[in-house]
């Protein structure tokens, strides 16, 4: 037998075994999802009441007000489709403004205020306490367990204008009588809800801090002081650049929390939204327009205004603090 003819063999044989196993080889490959599925079913029953109860509360109940943002219901009688009026009417309505404007000046204070502070005083314990610091968590914490609305009651009585302690700690340090309408205030309003959010938050934004510096190794510490750096230049060149994805996270999350402030500003103000709706905010626009004035079209669309504007501070957010998400 020739060398050609050995050769000519070979390859018959090769392609032969390629082509007798191209197919055991294909369907292997298409039913290898399938096996696999049936190997790890008990895995795929466990996990499937989760998929289906988000699918029914929530996946479902997010295109579905997609889709009520886009028509005129008021909850009974048929939807008829509207385009993008009910868009148009909420940007055009000028207490749509004023609540932006509300939401935004809560939004800025509060987190200025609630996470400056809450930095502080994570850095000061952390630095500073050596003993106690379990017994200081917990009582920063408890604001946390006390509802929105009892904290807004509490407020209002301590802002009360005839027997409030506010105004009767004013009038005998002025030795007059002080009977400063607190709540009907359209400029002290905003800063009392202010105050109220950095009193209930103010805990958990100390406890990720705390976290966040007991996790930055002690050794970079003692290497910067050192090479000669001070204690100002330790903290603004070491502590604050480790801590920047904290401060974001709890940035981003008093971001969501003030767009969906709702309990401070409609018990303060009896859900009127205040004077010259001085406390009207997104959330309270939000309930008035469904469950008031009964225009579920609006208030689906209103929702999604507020997601975007959520999306739109939380990029902002990340930008000035140079944070690569």
């Amino acid at each position: 037998m020739s060398g050609g003819e050995v050769r000519d063999q070979a390859g018959t044989r090769t392609r032969l075994a390629g082509r007798a196993g191209s197919g055991p080889a294909a369907g292997a490959s298409s039913s290898g999802l399938g096996d696999r599925m049936r190997a790890h079913s008990n895995f795929y029953l466990m996990v499937a009441p989760f998929f289906v109860l988000f699918g029914v509360f929530g996946l479902v109940p997010i295109v579905a007000a997609f889709w009520i943002g886009f028509t005129d219901w008021d909850g009974l009688d048929p939807a008829h489709f509207v385009g993008l009026d009910n868009y148009v009417s909420i940007v055009t309505d000028p207490t749509f403004g004023k609540a932006v404007f509300n939401t935004v000046y809560i939004w800025l204070g509060s987190t200025l205020v609630t996470v400056g502070a809450a930095f502080v005083l994570a850095y000061l314990i952390n630095e500073y306490v050596v003993f106690g610091r379990s017994f200081l968590r917990m009582v920063f914490l408890l604001p946390l367990l006390a509802a929105p609305a009892v904290i807004a009651i509490i407020m209002s009585v301590l802002f009360s204008t005839n027997a409030g302690l506010v105004n009767g700690f004013l009038s005998f340090v002025s030795g007059d009588r002080v009977t400063l309408d607190w709540l009907a205030s359209t400029v002290w309003i905003k800063p009392i809800i202010i105050v109220m959010i950095t009193w209930r938050f103010l805990g958990f934004h100390m406890l990720l801090f705390v976290a966040g510096l007991q996790s930055i190794p002690r050794e970079l510490y003692d290497a910067a002081r050192v090479d000669g750096a001070s204690g100002r230049q330790v903290f603004a060149r070491v502590t604050v650049p480790l801590m920047l994805p904290i401060i974001f996270f709890s940035a981003t999350s008093s971001t969501v929390g003030a767009f969906q402030l709702f309990d401070e500003p409609f018990v303060l103000t009896n859900g009127t939204g205040g004077t010259d709706q001085s406390a009207e905010v997104l959330g309270t626009m939000l309930y008035r327009t469904a469950f008031t004035d009964f225009r579920f079209g609006t208030a689906s669309a209103l929702s999604w205004v507020m997601f975007a504007l959520i999306a739109v501070f939380t990029v902002v957010n990340s930008r000035l603090l140079r944070v690569r998400t």
